[in-house]
């Protein structure tokens, strides 16, 4: 390996093992504590090390936005290489969301902080690149699957474009996880465990024009995705 590429590789893996120790260090004490020279005194850097990385706190907390971003991909391309119809690849993609916010809530509530106009104005153009390339590739998954539904005639909403459909759906799924996964401190009513997050989870995906699918299906599509989700899940654990 050439020495330029060496370098390149060492500094890829500082910036994820700088990452790791921030999501622990997040964990334990919240993010309005870990400031960038506690981080380097954690990873036994120097300050100058770590801001090479990380220009300021909001470059950090887009990458973690982007780390996000990476796992919820994988889940997406899990579910999309099984062998289900567009619809039940769509309701397992929810599914994913939903569950990522529950296997990794600190870098959930970063990536919806991330997305604030006080922390984009601030971070580094290449950091946001990086994040944005990354939730493209995850709106090719979900937007491939939603293709499926409509070439199956599963889609049936003249009123409302699929990819406006999508976006109501995500905006269902963020406010969900957000008040249901993250904080009960806004909830006007509760709902019945799994049961009622599954029924509710059918109104809405039914009511913006795809298949009603039944809850004995549903409920396969949602053991088989926190399966898949808790797996990969698991492989990250490992490496902290």
């Amino acid at each position: 390996m050439r020495t330029t590429q060496r370098k390149a590789q060492e500094v890829a893996e500082r910036d994820q093992a700088l990452v790791r120790l921030a999501l622990d260090m997040i964990s334990k004490e919240g993010f309005h504590n870990l400031t960038l020279g506690k981080l380097a005194q954690e990873a036994g850097y120097s300050k100058g090390t770590v801001y090479n990385h990380f220009t300021c706190r909001e470059d950090l907390l887009i990458e973690l936005s982007a780390e996000s971003a990476r796992r919820q991909l994988r889940y997406f391309q899990a579910i999309a290489d099984l062998p289900w119809d567009g619809v039940k690849a769509l309701y397992g993609m929810a599914f994913a969301y939903m569950r990522h916010a529950v296997v990794a809530p600190v870098l959930f509530e970063c990536s919806i902080t991330a997305r604030t106009d006080a922390v984009c104005r601030v971070a580094s153009e290449e950091r946001m690149a990086r994040r944005d390339l990354v939730e493209s590739q995850m709106e090719q998954v979900v937007g491939h699957s939603v293709q499926r539904t409509v070439a199956d005639g599963a889609y049936d909403n003249p009123a409302v474009p699929t990819g406006a459909a999508v976006d109501a759906l995500r905006a269902y799924i963020l406010g969900y996880a957000a008040m249901h996964l993250l904080s009960r401190r806004f909830l006007w009513a509760e709902e019945e465990g799994l049961e009622g997050s599954l029924a509710v989870m059918a109104s809405m995906v039914s009511g913006l024009g795809w298949t009603k699918l039944p809850k004995a299906e549903l409920l396969e599509i949602y053991k088989v995705v926190v399966d898949v989700v808790d797996a990969i899940a698991r492989e990250y654990q490992t490496k902290r």
